[in-house]
């Protein structure tokens, strides 16, 4: 499952359906900064224009041990294969978006520690990840990201990948007629990164 991506390109190509304000705003985001849940991000929504949201809708879910009090859970990512239940299924028909990224990340344990793969694009163009989201009255607009299943390059990872879409289904997608995913069919590529987690600076909020 993806918990982290990555923002801050100064290049690379855009959908036609992305606003010429948006892109300049995209491009002049300052440095590099490694999204994770809870943070605020930009998304792109289906007029084309940006918006700054928190990754994750909050829900509450009943304790496991009876009576103490709901559990209060951040999700961050709704899986294809689940958008029909109650917690995707308006925000999916009627609440899409684009989510921007230079990169998204995936973990994988080797010699006994965590190490985080950086997968990216061939020519370090831009990502564009299949999105919904929601406006709440705690934490305003809040989004999260389509899972599906992985191609042969995410395969050897992870079971699930994130729904990146390729330039054909940009349109269909954000005006509501793109309602399956499958493995991406955009070429991805990854290496090795370091641990962002470990030890971190305490990563600053991003801005817009």
């Amino acid at each position: 499952m993806c918990t982290a991506y990555e923002l801050g390109k100064r290049g690379g190509s855009f959908p036609s359906q992305v606003k010429a304000r948006a892109m300049k705003e995209l491009l002049g985001l300052p440095g590099t900064a490694i999204i994770r849940p809870t943070l605020p991000a930009p998304v792109i929504l289906p007029d084309g224009g940006l918006a700054t949201m928190r990754w994750g809708f909050r829900r509450s879910f009943a304790a496991k041990v009876k009576g103490r009090p709901p559990v209060a859970r951040t999700i961050v990512n709704s899986r294809e294969d689940k958008l029909a239940g109650p917690t995707w299924r308006l925000a999916f028909r009627e609440r899409r978006c684009l989510i921007p990224a230079a990169a998204f990340y995936e973990w994988v344990e080797r010699d006994g520690r965590n190490l985080p793969l950086r997968f990216t694009r061939p020519g370090d163009d831009w990502l564009w990840i299949a999105g919904i989201w929601e406006e709440t009255e705690q934490d305003g607009g809040c989004f999260s990201m389509i899972t599906t299943e992985p191609n042969a390059r995410v395969e050897p990872v992870h079971d699930r990948m994130p729904a990146v879409l390729a330039a054909e289904q940009i349109g269909p997608y954000l005006a509501g007629e793109l309602h399956q995913f499958g493995p991406s069919a955009v070429e991805l590529e990854f290496q090795e990164a370091a641990n962002f987690l470990k030890p971190p600076p305490a990563q600053g909020e991003l801005l817009l």
